[in-house]
C-alpha cells in the first residue's frame, strides 16, 4: 500500500514542481548592444516569460548590454531595462504578477483596483443572492450578497471576471479599468451547451441523437452513501438500482439500464470492472456519469447490449492550486430492527401452547413451568433477548476525502486521497469491519504546440473483514434462537451453549477469537495514458492513441476454528468440535488495453457539420487464481498454511486468459446543428467461439430534428424554447457460453475418476467432450428507441420521454430431444432462445428563481417489462399446461406470479362444517379454524386446489433471493438555495414487484422454528385458553391474524395469497441535506476560499405495505426469502468542506 501513495506523492510533486517553474527557473543570457525590443524578444523565448509595456520598445533609443549567467528569472528584467524610464509588468504564464519593477507606479496600465457591482435576473430585474464572481485564471473572488452587490478588492486592471450561477448562462466580463460593473445573466435553456460523454467521444447536449443521460458531480455528492449506486439511485432516468444489502465492504446493488441487466462500465474512455468496481468509486472523484441507453452504446459492441455508465473523473484547470478537505462523521442505524419484535420466552411458550392444542397435539409446556417462565426469576426459567445482546443501537463510520487541482497553461492535474472506515452493528463488531483507501492523479499536459497528453493513474486498497458462516446464517441463529437459553450455560459463564433450534451459538458464531474468520484484502491500480495530436497539415484532423494496464492483487482467507458447546442446563458436552481449518487464497488479474484513433471534425459554409471517428481496440485480461488450505490436526498455532499439517491439505488454481479485438467508428453530420445524422459500427473478435463464429458486427442509426428551431414553431410557440424528435436503432450482442466447445479435446476428471495403478498413487482419469459445437457464437441483440426533448420557458421546464424496445436472440439454452439411452454425451450449450424487453421513460423538470429563492425539481420514471418469444423446453401436455407455464416462448409477459384469491375469513366452525369449498383432500375443513382465509373456488369445482389459482401478483424474489430489480421505478429529487442556505432532497421507488413471507417458514407462527412474532398477539384465539378450537360451542376472540396452529397442512394458510406474497411498491426519502456556506467576509477572515457545513440523511423513512415495514422492501429477501440479510442502514451524516 505504502508503494501506491508514494506513487501518488511523486506524482503531486511532479506536477507541483512544473507548476512553480515560472517562479524557480534560471537562465543564461548575452546581450551585447542589442535593442529592446529583441533583447525582451529572446528573454520571452527563453524562459516562455513575456512582458506588458505601455509604450512600444520601439520608441526607446538605447541599447542593452548584459551578461547573465545562471542567473533568476526575476532578477534579468531588471537588468535588461535598468536605468531607463521603461514602465512594464512581468507576468507568468496568463497569470498577472502583481510586484512592480522599476518605473514610474503611475504610469503603468495594469494598476490594480477594486471593483463593485450589482446582479439582476435579466429576466425579472431581480438582485440574485448567492452568484459566484471569479477573477478569471485564479482564486480570487467573491459571492453576492441579499442585495446582490459584490465587491472584489485588488484586481487587475486587465482581469475577466466570470459570473456564474446554478441554472444560468456564466458571463465573462473584461473589466477595462472599469470600477463598476453591473450584469443581467440570463437563464440556461436546460443546458443546451453542455457537453456531454458519449462513446469515444462528447457531444453537445443540443446535438445529441440518442437516448443518453448524465449527471454532474455536484448532483452525485447531494447524497452521502458508501456506495455510489445509492448516490445515484432515483436521479437518472432509465437507470434501475436496488440496495440488496448494508452490510461494509459488500457492494451487490441490482444496477440496470431499462431492465436490461447489468451495464458496462467504462471509466476515462477503458472498458473496466463491473457494477462492484462502479460502486467502490470514490464519489469526490468523479467529474460525470454518462449514461447510453439505446443504440448509443452499440459503439462499445461487445457487451454493451445492456447499456453503458461511462465515467468521467475530474481533471484540473489553469490557475493558484485549490485544496479541498472534506470530513464526514456517520451515524447509523438498521432502517427496520425486525427482530425487536419478537416475544420474549414466557410469551413464546404460551403461543406455541395454544398452537399445539389448536393442532390436537400434546403440549410443550406445563402449567407449572409456564408459572416459572412467567416469574421469570430461576435459572433457566429467565428471559435472554438474543437481538438486544447481539447487536447495538447505532454504529458509527468516518470519511475524509483530500484533493488538490490546479495548473497552468501547459499543464494542469487533480490529485486526491480518500479514506473510509465502517463497521458492522453486531456488539462483537471485530467480524464486520471494512477500510478503504483510495488515491488518484490525472495530469493533462500540452507537450508541444498541437500535441497533448492526459496520465491518470488510480488505486484502491481494501480490507473487509466478516464472519466465517457468513451473516445470513448469523440472523438466521438470531431470529430462530429459543429465548429461553443464553449464551453460556447456567453453570459455566465461560461454556458456550447450544442454542435450538439451530443446535449451535450465534455469540460464538460472532467472535473472532472462538469461530475464526474471513478477510479480504485487495489492492486494485489503474493506469491510462492518453497522446492526441492536432495536425497542422489538415484542419480538424487528430491522431492519438489510448493505453491502459490495471491489474487486482486479491488476498481471501478463510480460518475456521472449532469450539466446544455444552447443555445450557446441565453443563454437559454436546457434540464434537471439527478440526481447525485455514485456506488462503490469492488472485492476480491483469488487463491491457489499446486504443489507436483518429478522428476528424469540419464546416462547411458555417451550415454542414461533419465528423468521423476509427479506432482500433485490443484488449486482453490475464486472471490467476491459486488456493491452499490445510488442517490442524493436533493444536491450532496460527493462521498460516505451513503451520497447519499434512493430513487432508489441499491446493488448486487455475488460469484464464482472455483476448478481444475491435473495430469500430463514428460518423456525424448536421446541417446547422438542425437536423442530425449519425452513424456507427462495431465489429468485434471472441476467443470464445470458432474461426468461423468469432467476429460480429454491429451497426447503428441515429437521427434527430430539432423540430423546435423551425420557424412555424419559433414564430408560432414562442415559449417552446427547443423541441427534439429522436430515433435509434442499433445492434449490439455480449459473447456469452463456454470457451472453445468447438475444440474435441479431452478433460481431466475428479479425483472420483482417478485409480491407483501402484500403491499410493492416483492416476487422474480423461473423459471425451460432450457433442462438440462449432456454430455455439455471439448473443445478438437489436434496439429500437423513439424520443421527444422539450424545453419551454427558456429552460425553466423541461420534459425527455423515449419507448424502447430490445430484442435478444440467440440466448444460451441446451436442446430438449430424446434420444436413445445409448447416446452417452450430453448436449452442449447452443443459441436457441430469444426474448424482448419494452417500456418507456418519462422525466420531467423544472427550475425558477423567485426573490432570493432558487429551486429546481426534477421528476422520472421509468417501466420495462420482459416477454420470453422461445424458450427451450420439453413438449407440452395440455393446454392448461402451457397456459400454467410461466415461462412459454409465446411472446407472454414476464414478472407475475400465481396466487389464490381471497374472499373474506371463515368466522366460526360452524361456517367451516357447513360451508364450501372444501380443502381439496379426504380431510377437508377439518383441520380449519376461525380467522383463517377463505379462498375464491374460481372454477366452480366445489374444492379448493391448484386449478383454482390466479395471475394475481407481480413476481419477486426467487427461492434462493435472486432480487428482480423491479419493472417500475421512479424519483424525484428537489434542491433551494436561497442566502447561504442549500437544501437537497431526494426520493427513489419502485412499484410492479412483490414480496413473500412463508407461513410455514420464520415468519409464520412457529410452525418450524420455536419463535414468535408480537404481531401475532392480534389472533383469533378461544375465549378461555383451554377451550375445545373444534367444538363449534366455543367462543372466540376476533383478531387481525387467523388462530395459531402447528401444522399448515389441509388449511388456507398455506396457501400463497395477497396476505403472504405482499404487494411491495414503495416511497422512500432517500436523501435530504442541509448546508450552510459560511459568509464571505468571515471566510476571507481566516484565509481560506470557502467553508461548507452540512447535515445529510439517508434511507430517512419509506412509506409502504404496513406489513412489509419489518422486512424493508427495498432489501433483497435472500436465500430461501427468508430476508436474513444483512438490514439496509438509516443514516446520519455530519460533513465538513473546507476549500483553500
Amino acid at each position: 500500500m505504502r508503494y501506491a501513495f508514494t506513487l501518488l506523492f511523486l506524482g503531486i510533486l511532479q506536477v507541483n514542481i512544473f507548476v512553480a517553474y515560472s517562479q524557480d527557473t534560471r537562465l543564461s543570457l548575452k546581450f551585447s548592444d542589442t535593442g529592446p525590443q529583441i533583447a525582451s524578444e529572446n528573454f520571452t523565448a527563453e524562459s516562455e516569460f513575456s512582458f506588458l509595456f505601455k509604450d512600444k520598445l520601439t520608441n526607446h533609443d538605447y541599447n542593452v548590454n548584459l551578461i547573465a549567467d545562471d542567473r533568476s528569472h526575476d532578477v534579468i528584467p531588471a537588468n535588461l531595462f535598468a536605468g531607463n524610464s521603461i514602465n512594464y509588468l512581468a507576468p507568468e504564464p496568463k497569470t498577472i504578477r502583481t510586484s512592480l519593477l522599476p518605473g514610474n507606479p503611475e504610469d503603468l496600465i495594469l494598476q490594480q483596483q477594486s471593483v463593485t457591482g450589482t446582479i439582476t435576473d435579466a429576466t425579472t430585474g431581480e438582485k440574485m443572492v448567492g452568484v459566484n464572481i471569479q477573477v478569471k485564471g485564479t482564486t480570487l473572488g467573491a459571492i453576492s450578497d441579499i442585495n446582490g452587490r459584490f465587491s472584489l478588492p485588488a484586481v487587475p486592471g486587465d482581469a475577466v471576471l466570470v459570473f456564474s450561477f446554478v441554472g444560468y448562462n456564466q458571463q465573462e466580463i473584461a473589466i477595462k479599468g472599469r470600477n463598476v460593473i453591473d450584469v443581467a445573466l440570463s437563464s440556461q435553456e436546460i443546458g443546451l451547451e453542455e457537453v456531454v460523454v458519449i462513446g469515444y467521444g462528447t457531444q453537445k447536449k443540443e446535438t445529441l441523437t440518442g437516448s443518453v443521460a448524465q449527471i454532474q458531480s455536484d448532483a452525485i455528492v447531494a447524497t452521502k452513501t458508501p456506495t455510489l449506486a445509492g448516490a445515484i439511485q432515483g436521479k437518472i432516468v432509465g437507470v434501475q438500482i436496488r440496495q440488496q444489502t448494508g452490510e461494509p465492504g459488500v457492494f451487490n446493488s441490482r444496477i440496470s439500464i431499462r431492465g436490461f441487466g447489468e451495464p458496462l462500465l467504462v471509466i476515462d474512455g477503458v472498458v473496466r470492472d463491473g457494477m462492484s468496481d462502479f460502486e467502490r468509486l470514490n464519489a469526490d472523484d468523479i467529474e460525470s456519469i454518462s449514461v447510453l441507453k439505446d443504440a448509443s452504446a452499440s459503439i462499445y459492441g461487445m457487451n454493451a447490449a445492456n447499456g453503458v455508465l461511462i465515467v468521467t473523473t475530474k481533471k484540473g484547470f489553469a490557475g493558484k492550486t485549490e485544496f479541498t478537505a472534506t470530513g464526514i462523521y456517520t451515524a447509523k442505524q438498521p432502517t427496520t430492527n425486525v427482530y425487536q419484535s419478537l416475544v420474549d420466552a414466557y410469551t413464546l411458550r404460551v403461543m406455541n401452547n395454544e398452537m399445539l392444542r389448536n393442532s390436537n397435539l400434546p403440549l410443550a409446556t406445563s402449567e407449572s413451568d409456564l408459572a416459572k417462565w412467567k416469574a421469570g426469576t430461576e435459572p433457566g426459567y429467565t428471559d435472554y433477548n438474543w437481538f438486544e445482546e447481539t447487536t447495538r443501537d447505532w454504529v458509527t463510520s468516518e470519511e475524509a476525502n483530500f484533493s488538490a487541482r490546479g495548473g497552468n497553461d501547459v499543464i494542469t492535474f487533480f490529485s486526491s486521497l480518500g479514506y473510509m472506515t465502517d463497521q458492522g452493528y453486531f456488539q462483537q463488531n471485530e467480524l464486520e469491519r471494512y477500510k478503504k483507501y483510495t488515491f488518484r492523479t490525472n495530469v493533462d499536459a500540452k507537450l508541444s504546440k498541437g500535441l497533448s497528453a492526459r496520465f491518470s493513474f488510480s488505486g484502491r486498497y481494501e480490507n473487509q473483514t466478516q464472519p466465517p458462516q457468513g451473516v445470513f446464517w448469523i440472523f438466521k441463529r438470531i431470529v430462530a434462537a429459543d429465548r429461553g437459553y443464553g449464551a453460556y450455560t447456567l453453570a459455566n459463564n465461560g461454556h458456550l451453549s447450544r442454542v435450538p433450534a439451530e443446535n449451535t451459538n450465534a455469540w460464538a458464531e460472532l467472535t473472532k477469537d472462538i469461530c475464526g474468520y474471513n478477510q479480504t484484502i485487495n489492492f486494485q491500480y489503474q493506469s491510462t495514458i492518453d497522446v492526441n495530436y492536432e495536425a497542422p497539415f489538415l484542419k480538424g484532423l487528430s491522431l492519438g492513441i489510448l493505453g491502459a494496464y490495471d491489474g487486482l492483487v486479491g488476498d481471501n482467507r478463510l480460518l475456521n476454528t472449532p469450539y466446544q458447546l455444552y447443555d445450557y442446563k446441565t453443563d454437559a458436552p454436546v457434540g464434537t468440535p471439527g478440526k481447525a481449518t485455514f485456506q488462503n487464497t490469492i488472485t492476480h488479474m491483469v488487463r491491457k488495453n489499446i486504443q489507436p484513433k483518429i478522428s476528424f471534425r469540419t464546416n462547411i459554409a458555417q451550415a454542414h457539420n461533419i465528423s468521423a471517428t476509427l479506432v482500433n481496440e485490443i484488449r486482453k485480461v490475464d486472471y490467476n487464481n491459486l488456493s491452499g488450505k490445510r488442517q490442524y490436526d493436533d493444536l491450532y498455532t496460527r493462521d498460516i498454511i505451513n503451520q497447519g499439517s499434512l493430513t487432508n491439505a489441499s491446493t488448486t488454481g487455475y488460469r484464464t486468459e482472455q483476448a478481444y479485438v475491435s473495430f469500430l467508428g463514428r460518423f456525424n453530420y448536421d446541417y446547422k446543428s438542425k437536423y442530425l445524422l449519425e452513424f456507427t459500427f462495431r465489429e468485434d473478435g471472441s476467443y470464445r467461439y470458432a474461426p468461423g463464429r468469432r467476429w460480429a458486427f454491429f451497426p447503428a442509426f441515429q437521427a434527430a430534428w430539432r423540430i423546435g428551431q423551425e420557424g412555424f414553431i419559433k414564430n408560432n410557440f414562442p415559449i417552446i424554447s427547443d423541441m427534439k424528435l429522436r430515433a435509434t436503432w442499433g445492434k449490439s450482442g455480449y459473447d456469452a457460453g463456454n470457451a472453445f466447445e468447438y475444440v474435441e479435446g479431452y478433460t481431466f476428471t475428479g479425483v472420483s475418476g482417478g485409480y491407483a495403478f501402484s500403491d499410493g498413487v492416483l492416476t487422474l482419469g480423461m473423459v471425451p467432450p460432450g457433442v462438440v459445437n462449432n456454430y455455439l457464437t455471439w448473443v445478438h441483440t437489436t434496439s429500437l428507441d423513439l424520443g421527444i426533448d422539450i424545453e419551454l420557458w427558456k429552460g425553466k421546464l423541461g420534459f425527455t420521454a423515449d419507448y424502447f424496445e430490445r430484442l435478444e436472440d440467440g440466448l444460451l439454452a441446451t436442446r430438449v430431444a430424446t434420444v436413445p439411452n445409448t447416446f452417452g454425451a450430453s448436449f452442449p450449450q447452443e443459441n436457441l432462445n430469444s426474448q424482448e424487453t419494452k417500456g418507456f421513460e418519462l422525466m420531467v423538470s423544472h427550475r425558477n428563481t423567485i426573490g432570493k429563492l432558487t429551486y429546481g425539481v426534477n421528476a422520472n420514471m421509468t417501466y420495462s417489462r420482459l416477454y420470453y418469444l422461445h424458450r427451450e423446453q420439453s413438449p407440452y401436455r395440455s393446454t392448461w399446461s402451457r397456459w400454467k407455464s410461466g415461462t412459454d416462448g409465446d411472446g407472454r409477459i414476464q414478472g407475475r406470479a400465481w396466487i389464490y384469491d381471497r374472499d373474506g375469513i371463515w368466522t366460526s366452525i360452524t361456517e367451516l362444517e357447513e360451508g364450501v369449498p372444501l380443502m381439496g383432500t379426504t380431510l377437508g375443513n377439518s383441520l380449519m379454524l376461525p380467522g383463517m382465509d377463505r379462498i375464491v373456488d374460481v372454477n366452480g369445482d366445489g374444492i379448493i386446489d391448484s386449478n383454482d389459482q390466479i395471475i394475481g401478483a407481480w413476481a419477486g424474489s426467487g427461492f434462493f433471493g435472486d432480487a428482480l430489480n423491479p419493472p417500475l421505478q421512479y424519483g424525484m429529487n428537489l434542491d433551494f438555495h436561497v442566502y447561504n442556505f442549500d437544501l437537497i432532497i431526494g426520493l427513489s421507488g419502485a412499484s410492479l414487484f412483490s414480496m413473500n413471507k412463508s407461513r410455514y417458514d420464520q415468519w409464520g407462527y412457529g410452525t418450524r422454528y420455536p419463535m414468535q412474532w408480537s404481531k401475532y398477539l392480534d389472533r383469533w384465539h378461544t375465549q378461555n385458553p383451554t377451550d375445545n378450537p373444534f367444538d363449534p360451542a366455543t367462543v372466540w376472540i376476533p383478531g387481525e391474524w387467523e388462530a395459531l396452529t402447528a401444522n399448515d397442512a389441509n388449511q388456507t394458510s398455506n396457501l400463497t395469497t395477497d396476505k403472504w406474497r405482499m404487494d411491495a411498491t414503495f416511497l422512500r426519502l432517500k436523501t435530504i441535506e442541509l448546508g450552510y456556506n459560511l459568509p464571505l467576509k468571515y471566510v476571507n477572515a481566516i484565509k481560506l476560499n470557502n467553508v461548507r457545513a452540512f447535515i445529510n440523511c439517508f434511507n430517512l423513512f419509506t412509506l409502504c405495505n404496513k406489513n412489509l415495514k419489518d422486512v424493508d422492501p427495498e432489501r433483497a429477501e435472500g436465500a430461501y426469502a427468508t430476508s436474513n440479510t444483512y438490514p439496509l442502514m438509516r443514516t446520519f451524516n455530519f460533513g465538513l468542506e473546507v476549500k483553500f
